[in-house]
């Protein structure tokens, strides 16, 4: 993985952690499977995401009860001091029943909330839903001025593709490093670099449970890409 010009800053923890941290006893293997995928997004199958579907609809009836207090601690934290950002649209990759969207529009007024499962999406109260794959985002290159992903899976390819040059990418895990699609920040920022070939910073910190990092490419590597792909002017 590229790692010559980027960096993690690490902010001072400002929300602190309640005691009655919940344990979910499939973190360990939905953890590694989440790594798995972020660095090797190729092992996703048809299979795979049935079996998503299947358990995300069986708990849909029960999710805002059973998370919605705690999961919004680290992305509001991220929200708050994370900036700044661009304007334009925002990408909400694996919204779920929209515990989070309210969050996200204080920040973006146009936001596209995604989610795999109808059962959690139906849910949602977001102003514009849309069901579909993370591994295959079904959105238009360059699209999207931010991109969040609150504890689901990561696919950098699609993330990178759908980004403009100068977006941002928000990264949430409610319960922190115990959180079951828990990535490493490290690992997080690597498999960006290599999917876009540029080099990316992130800000992190923690926040109640959870932690979260914002992460965005380099200025400079966002100059050049402005100046590759900018029309050529023609004289004469």
């Amino acid at each position: 993985m590229m790692n010559g010009m980027s960096a993690i800053r690490e902010l001072p923890r400002v929300v602190p952690a309640d005691p009655g941290k919940p344990v979910r006893k499939e973190a360990a293997a939905s953890q590694q499977a989440s790594l798995n995928l972020a660095v090797h997004p190729s092992s996703w199958s048809q299979d795979q995401a049935d079996e998503v579907v299947r358990r995300y609809t069986e708990l849909a009836p029960e999710w805002d009860g059973e998370r919605g207090g705690y999961r919004p601690v680290p992305l509001s934290d991220a929200l708050q001091r994370g900036g700044p950002w661009p304007d334009g649209l925002c990408l909400e990759v694996g919204c779920g029943t929209g515990l989070l969207t309210g969050l996200i529009e204080d920040v973006w007024p146009r936001v596209v909330s995604m989610d795999l499962t109808w059962e959690m999406l139906r849910r949602s109260s977001a102003q514009q839903r849309l069901q579909g794959d993370a591994s295959r985002l079904p959105v238009r290159d360059c699209c999207a001025q931010a991109v969040v992903l609150a504890d689901v899976p990561l696919f950098a390819d699609e993330v990178v593709r759908a980004l403009a040059p100068d977006g941002v990418v928000v990264w949430s895990n409610a319960l922190g490093v115990d959180a079951p699609h828990h990535v490493p920040i490290t690992t997080v920022l690597g498999v960006l670099e290599d999917a876009s070939g540029r080099s990316w910073s992130a800000v992190t910190s923690h926040a109640g449970w959870g932690l979260w990092a914002v992460l965005r490419v380099n200025a400079s590597a966002t100059a050049e890409t402005r100046q590759v792909t900018a029309e050529p002017r023609i004289s004469g």
